[in-house]
Protein backbone atom coordinates (compact mmCIF):
# COMPACT_ATOMS: atom_id res chain seq x y z
CA UNK A 1 0.00 0.00 0.00
CA UNK A 2 1.53 3.33 -1.01
CA UNK A 3 1.43 6.33 1.38
CA UNK A 4 -1.32 7.93 -0.72
CA UNK A 5 -3.42 4.75 -0.49
CA UNK A 6 -3.29 4.87 3.32
CA UNK A 7 -5.16 8.17 3.24
CA UNK A 8 -8.07 6.85 1.22
CA UNK A 9 -10.76 4.50 2.41
CA UNK A 10 -10.61 0.96 1.18
CA UNK A 11 -13.62 -1.28 1.72
CA UNK A 12 -13.87 -5.00 1.18
CA UNK A 13 -17.08 -6.91 1.86
CA UNK A 14 -17.79 -10.59 2.06
CA UNK A 15 -21.02 -12.43 2.65
CA UNK A 16 -21.08 -15.97 4.00
CA UNK A 17 -24.67 -17.06 4.44
CA UNK A 18 -26.31 -14.99 7.17
CA UNK A 19 -23.09 -13.15 8.09
CA UNK A 20 -21.56 -10.26 6.20
CA UNK A 21 -18.16 -8.79 6.98
CA UNK A 22 -16.96 -5.30 6.08
CA UNK A 23 -13.20 -4.66 6.28
CA UNK A 24 -12.12 -1.02 6.31
CA UNK A 25 -8.58 0.30 5.80
CA UNK A 26 -7.18 3.81 5.49
CA UNK A 27 -9.22 6.80 6.65
CA UNK A 28 -12.96 7.05 7.27
CA UNK A 29 -13.97 10.69 7.15
CA UNK A 30 -16.37 13.16 5.54
CA UNK A 31 -15.05 12.51 2.04
CA UNK A 32 -15.91 8.81 2.04
CA UNK A 33 -18.31 7.94 4.88
CA UNK A 34 -21.12 7.37 2.36
CA UNK A 35 -19.19 4.38 1.02
CA UNK A 36 -19.57 2.59 4.36
CA UNK A 37 -23.29 3.41 4.39
CA UNK A 38 -23.67 1.85 0.94
CA UNK A 39 -21.67 -1.27 1.84
CA UNK A 40 -23.84 -1.91 4.90
CA UNK A 41 -27.05 -1.21 2.96
CA UNK A 42 -26.04 -3.69 0.25
CA UNK A 43 -25.36 -6.45 2.80
CA UNK A 44 -28.68 -5.75 4.55
CA UNK A 45 -30.51 -5.84 1.22
CA UNK A 46 -28.74 -9.11 0.43
CA UNK A 47 -30.32 -10.74 3.47
CA UNK A 48 -27.49 -10.57 6.01
CA UNK A 49 -28.67 -11.28 9.55
CA UNK A 50 -25.38 -10.18 11.09
CA UNK A 51 -22.77 -7.69 9.85
CA UNK A 52 -19.31 -7.46 11.39
CA UNK A 53 -17.24 -4.30 10.94
CA UNK A 54 -13.50 -4.98 11.01
CA UNK A 55 -11.82 -1.65 11.79
CA UNK A 56 -8.29 -2.64 12.80
CA UNK A 57 -6.77 -1.34 9.55
CA UNK A 58 -8.25 2.16 9.91
CA UNK A 59 -5.58 4.74 10.62
CA UNK A 60 -8.10 7.54 11.12
CA UNK A 61 -11.81 8.02 11.75
CA UNK A 62 -13.42 11.39 12.43
CA UNK A 63 -16.86 12.21 13.80
CA UNK A 64 -18.41 11.76 10.35
CA UNK A 65 -17.02 8.24 10.20
CA UNK A 66 -18.34 7.58 13.68
CA UNK A 67 -21.74 8.85 12.58
CA UNK A 68 -21.61 6.51 9.58
CA UNK A 69 -21.05 3.53 11.90
CA UNK A 70 -24.06 4.62 13.99
CA UNK A 71 -26.21 5.11 10.87
CA UNK A 72 -25.16 1.61 9.79
CA UNK A 73 -26.28 0.26 13.15
CA UNK A 74 -29.70 1.90 12.74
CA UNK A 75 -30.00 0.62 9.16
CA UNK A 76 -29.26 -2.89 10.40
CA UNK A 77 -31.92 -2.63 13.12
CA UNK A 78 -34.51 -1.45 10.60
CA UNK A 79 -33.52 -4.30 8.26
CA UNK A 80 -33.73 -6.92 11.00
CA UNK A 81 -30.04 -7.67 11.26
CA UNK A 82 -27.36 -7.01 13.85
CA UNK A 83 -24.27 -4.84 13.49
CA UNK A 84 -21.24 -6.01 15.46
CA UNK A 85 -17.85 -4.39 15.91
CA UNK A 86 -14.94 -6.72 15.24
CA UNK A 87 -11.32 -5.71 15.70
CA UNK A 88 -10.46 -2.02 16.01
CA UNK A 89 -7.30 0.04 15.65
CA UNK A 90 -6.10 1.99 18.71
CA UNK A 91 -7.29 5.26 17.19
CA UNK A 92 -10.77 3.92 16.48
CA UNK A 93 -11.03 2.29 19.90
CA UNK A 94 -10.07 5.57 21.57
CA UNK A 95 -12.72 7.42 19.54
CA UNK A 96 -15.31 4.79 20.54
CA UNK A 97 -14.35 5.13 24.22
CA UNK A 98 -14.29 8.94 24.31
CA UNK A 99 -17.60 9.25 22.45
CA UNK A 100 -19.40 6.58 24.50
CA UNK A 101 -20.06 4.44 21.42
CA UNK A 102 -18.04 1.57 22.89
CA UNK A 103 -20.87 0.94 25.37
CA UNK A 104 -23.58 1.24 22.71
CA UNK A 105 -22.41 -1.10 19.95
CA UNK A 106 -22.03 -4.82 20.59
CA UNK A 107 -18.73 -6.55 19.91
CA UNK A 108 -18.30 -9.66 17.82
CA UNK A 109 -16.39 -11.36 20.65
CA UNK A 110 -19.28 -10.73 23.06
CA UNK A 111 -21.87 -12.05 20.59
CA UNK A 112 -19.73 -15.12 19.86
CA UNK A 113 -19.44 -15.84 23.59
CA UNK A 114 -23.22 -15.52 24.00
CA UNK A 115 -23.86 -18.05 21.22
CA UNK A 116 -20.99 -20.38 22.08
CA UNK A 117 -19.07 -19.61 18.86
CA UNK A 118 -15.34 -19.56 18.81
Amino acid sequence: MSPADRNTLQIRTESDGPTGVVWLAGELDLSCAGQLDMAIAELCAGGAQRIVLELDQLQFMDSTGLRSVLVGDELCKVSGCELLIGNTSRQVERLFQVSGVAKRLPRRADADADTGRA
